[in-house]
């Protein structure tokens, strides 16, 4: 329980310093670094019932894309300032350091599994943003304005 807490502090804080690297504003830094904690939280949650690190990827990137879409509508900012900073507890960057170590070596086959595995990490991540982009925008966030006659048209 207590690396776990521990493991939430790291994701919060450094998800707070690549808000700050992408210059994300102050005032919205506080809520971009608490989606790195849920990030991580949900990752670690998901792992444990699962099993699979792929579907845990996909169930905390989905947790992330719903935490940024809901806090993007109730603040009025976009979401992407909330998802790049969040996300980052789940990039695969081991992975991808492993897959070119075992290349670097001459290890074919390691470097082709964990390669493998780093890219279905990344599929699970793009996955589950892009289905909970989706979903918020079906059932409540993102309904479209009703146009109104001649909005959009120029009349000469």
């Amino acid at each position: 329980m207590t690396e776990a807490l521990a493991q939430l502090a790291w994701a919060l804080l450094a998800t707070c310093g690549f808000g700050l690297l992408f210059r994300a504003p102050l005032r919205d830094l506080p809520v971009a670094a608490l989606g790195g904690a849920l990030a991580w939280g949900a990752f670690l949650a998901s792992k444990a019932l699962t099993g699979s690190p792929n579907l845990a990827y996909f169930a905390a990137s989905f947790a992330v894309g719903v935490y940024a879409e809901f806090m993007a509508a109730l603040l009025k900012r976009p979401a992407t300032l909330f998802i790049l900073s969040a996300i980052i507890p789940l990039v695969p960057g081991g992975g991808m350091y492993y897959t070119m170590f075992h290349a670097v070596s001459g290890d074919a086959s390691r470097a082709a599994s964990a390669g493998f595995d780093t890219i279905l990490a990344a599929g699970g991540i793009a996955g589950g943003l892009a289905v909970a982009s989706a979903a918020s925008r079906i059932l409540w966030l993102k309904k479209p304005r009703p146009r109104t006659p001649g909005h959009g048209r120029r009349t000469t």
